[in-house]
């Protein structure tokens, strides 16, 4: 059975140890951990992670940026897919009990489009794919 729990990095083995294994899911430059936003989400099931995701949140209005929404690439489409399903709807659900009405993004990858697509999120097809969901 699939679990979810939250991710914010610290400066610990067992932080950095997560940390390393999510870049290493990451095609392209990865940020430094103490730039990454403060609400992660993680998906494992049994122990090996499936997901992760997190969202930026704005202290202003209340709008949330989706990032990094990346899986395992060692797994299966199908678990990749229940699982970032999962986070999704986890970090949407952590972001409304907090009063956020918005949550969007942007990606390059029209594979990121479609999954986001499926997740409820409209896509504006710009050269960037925004995404964006009222919660």
């Amino acid at each position: 059975m699939m679990e979810v729990e939250t991710y914010t990095y610290e400066d610990t083995d067992e932080s950095h140890s997560l940390y390393l294994m999510i870049e290493s899911w990451f095609e392209g430059r990865f940020p430094e951990p103490e730039l990454l936003p403060k609400l992660g989400v993680l998906v494992k099931e049994d122990d090996e992670y499936l997901c992760f995701v997190c969202a930026d949140m704005s202290n202003n209005i209340p709008r949330a940026y989706i990032d990094y929404l990346m899986t395992n690439p060692e797994i299966g489409a199908l678990k990749r897919y229940k699982a970032a399903k999962l986070a999704e709807e986890f970090l949407c659900e952590r972001l409304r009990d907090h009063g956020y009405s918005l949550i969007y993004g942007m990606t390059p990858h029209a594979g990121i489009a479609s999954l986001s697509q499926k997740l409820g999120f409209q896509v504006d097809m710009t050269p960037n794919l925004a995404i964006y969901k009222l919660l």
